[in-house]
């Protein structure tokens, strides 16, 4: 499973961190707005009937608070995580850039004693994958406020990101002792799902849901969806599919779920109806990671024409995420690599995110995968080998691996790796699976 910024959703390809993470990053950050951070919270949550219209209503009312007194820095932390709220909730990435200028205007107006300007700057960071920078503002930021559990959270976030997973377990787990809510458990769920522990994954996700609150739908449903997600790697499609419904209860329409819903039906050859699901996705929200997937429908589906012309988006759209200060190195390296793109570039973006993460699983995975594509097995098998590390049961890692063993020769290694893959979840990927089952068959697996 990977993880993105503030995003949830099911692994779909070369975008997948972008919701759901170089393995569990930056949706972790979703929990933020609604569980810490002191006065960084909206005065008013959205409602069960219209989440969107009353995070509109917060953001106008901010607005206006501090257009009227440009130095209240309340007023521009508020209108900053009100932003933010609406950037979940839309999608729309240039909502994150307005947030960024609302902090900004907070901490001209309080450069000193300003915890919850100077959390939300970690966690604005961290969406634009900053995470070194992220984790020395958050780190700032708590020494600022010892009781709240916002600055932690982000720290524990960009510990996961930047690989160093044994911080992020003693964070989050003193982070459970402390406030044992949604947020606290979802991020164990998470640090435990990389290790491989999948029941205590499991059991927390569960802690995490039976602590909601309820007074936030689109928390809720992030956690919901998540939780799905955990499910559907695991090849547990139905129990999937009723969390993405449970989503779809807590904020109605909510696209992730629809996005996971389409999964599922992409899993079981259901093309039309996954098909349909990603275009009222796409159509409302056309984020890269969704429209990959709906790409990679159309290609197995075997209509190539629509697949090209979803995939010729892609660059379009990362230009955006770029332009409000977005890397999306890694995954548009796993994208062109998944699609067999520019193998030159892919590697060049991979190894650029590789020397920024350097611990990291997933930047390990997606040099591998890159350098693989590239014709570079023999450079790609230790990158391999280091995604596998922490024992996490994710099907695309094992994929990856085995072909780059086959390609070397080494048989009996691809066999198993590719095996554990498609055990895992034969699943994983409408495109990439039946090359796993493929390339098992021709090993004799």
């Amino acid at each position: 499973m990977r993880v993105a910024t503030a995003r949830p959703g099911p692994n779909l390809g070369g975008f997948a961190l972008l919701i759901s993470g170089a393995a569990l990053v930056a949706l972790s950050l979703a929990l933020l707005l609604t569980t810490g951070g002191g006065s960084s919270t909206p005065a008013a949550g959205p409602s069960v009937a219209d989440p969107l219209t009353s995070t509109n209503a917060s953001v106008s009312f901010w607005e206006t608070r501090l257009h009227n007194d440009p130095a209240d820095f309340t007023a521009a932390n508020r209108l900053a995580s009100a932003y933010i709220q609406r950037g979940r909730e839309t999608g729309d990435i240039s909502d994150y850039t307005r947030a960024q200028s609302a902090v900004d205007a907070s901490l001209k107006s309080l450069p000193g004693q300003n915890y919850t300007g100077y959390a939300l700057k970690a966690y604005l960071e961290n969406v634009r994958h900053d995470f070194a920078t992220s984790l020395t503002s958050a780190q700032f930021a708590a020494t600022q406020n010892t009781i709240d559990e916002y600055a932690p959270s982000v720290i524990g976030d960009d510990y996961i990101a930047l690989g160093r997973y044994d911080d992020a377990f003693r964070t989050y787990s003193s982070l459970v002792q402390q406030f044992p809510d949604l947020s606290t458990f979802s991020r164990m769920a998470q640090i435990y799902e990389i290790r491989g522990d999948l029941p205590n994954a499991e059991g927390a996700w569960k802690n995490a849901l039976s602590l909601d609150l309820g007074t936030n739908p689109e928390t809720t449903a992030w956690a919901h969806t998540n939780y799905g997600t955990f499910l559907f790697n695991q090849n547990r499609l139905s129990d999937a599919s009723a969390q993405y419904a449970e989503a779809l209860v807590a904020y109605p329409g909510y696209i992730h779920a629809l996005a996971g819903q389409a999964n599922v039906a992409a899993a079981t050859s259901n093309y039309d109806d996954s098909i349909a699901l990603y275009e009222q996705v796409t159509t409302r929200q056309p984020l890269p990671q969704y429209v990959a997937a709906l790409g990679d429908v159309y290609s197995v589906a075997g209509q190539a024409d629509q697949a090209t012309r979803q995939y010729a988006l892609i660059a379009a759209i990362e230009q955006l995420y770029q332009a409000n200060g977005v890397n999306v190195d890694m995954q548009e390296a796993l994208f062109l690599a998944d699609h067999d793109q520019n193998p030159a570039d892919a590697v060049r973006q991979a190894q650029a995110v590789r020397l920024v993460q350097p611990d990291s699983i997933y930047t390990a995975d997606a040099l591998a995968w890159s350098l693989y594509k590239a014709g570079r097995a023999t450079e790609a098998l230790p990158y391999a080998q280091a995604a596998l590390a922490q024992g996490t049961r994710d099907a695309s890692l094992f994929y990856h691996a085995g072909l780059i063993e086959k390609a070397l020769g080494n048989t009996d290694a691809a066999r198993l790796d590719l095996q554990t893959a498609v055990t895992i979840n034969p699943h994983f990927s409408p495109l990439q699976a039946p090359i796993a089952q493929q390339a098992l068959t021709e090993l004799g697996g």
